[in-house]
């Protein structure tokens, strides 16, 4: 599903099996034990491999492909389901992705960019011919955004206009966001080799029992790093 469609399949560069088992995962154990303290159960055995949490998130992949016979191609980061929705790149050469996945925020859009005729346009007034005309797909960019504005004040102008966006960053600009820093989502903890080790507090937050990392060291590893 991932990447463009005359390119190559692209694979998501981080562990993702791994996490989404684990979310599963997680759930699972809390339902378990809800059984145990509500039913008296006696434990059971849960039956969860890295393969089936990735292929629920396809959602109703298989239905659509036994109701229609077709195959559901790559079209990088443009939805096939709402237009537009896509990422757009800003004038100082960075990026931003939009949603306007229903019809109000995308007639919002469509004023926004200067273009309030398109909302009674026939092509585009509703969401199923703005996908089928492709609003939003590599091909309109110029049409739908100019990149007259650089990141923070294009995601300021949309933004008060009530539409989804949102910059898209890299780790060193995550770890300076206003809002990574002020909620706090980036810890140090004492590391003996870089002395401070940024990362991740425990997800989710417990106000009575609240999770905390006391090492960056796993019981007999003798890095902070795995590698492969």
């Amino acid at each position: 599903m991932n990447g463009f469609g005359d390119r190559e399949p692209v694979l998501p560069p981080m562990y993702l099996a791994d996490a989404m088992a684990a979310l599963y995962g997680y759930g699972a154990v809390m339902v378990a034990l809800r059984e145990v303290e509500m039913n008296g159960g006696t434990g059971q055995t849960l039956d969860l491999p890295l393969f089936d949490p990735l292929f629920s998130v396809l959602g109703p992949q298989a239905a659509n492909h036994k109701l229609t016979g077709e195959v559901k191609v790559r079209t990088g980061s443009r939805s096939t389901n709402a237009a537009p929705r896509n990422v757009y790149q800003t004038r100082d050469g960075h990026w931003v992705c939009l949603s306007a996945s229903t019809q109000g925020m995308a007639e919002r859009v469509l004023v926004k960019i200067g273009r309030p005729e398109l909302v009674k346009d026939p092509r585009f007034a509703t969401n199923i011919e703005r996908v089928k005309n492709g609003l939003g797909a590599r091909r309109d960019h110029r049409r739908l955004h100019r990149p007259a504005r650089p990141r923070r004040r294009t995601c300021s102008y949309f933004d008060e206009a009530g539409v989804t966006i949102g910059p898209v960053y890299d780790i060193a600009q995550i770890v300076q966001d206003d809002y990574v820093l002020e909620r706090e989502a980036l810890i140090e903890i004492p590391d003996e080799e870089m002395g401070e080790l940024p990362t991740h507090p425990v997800v989710p937050r417990l106000s009575g029992t609240p999770g905390a990392l006391r090492t960056a060291r796993r019981p007999g590893s003798a890095s902070t790093t795995r590698r492969c």
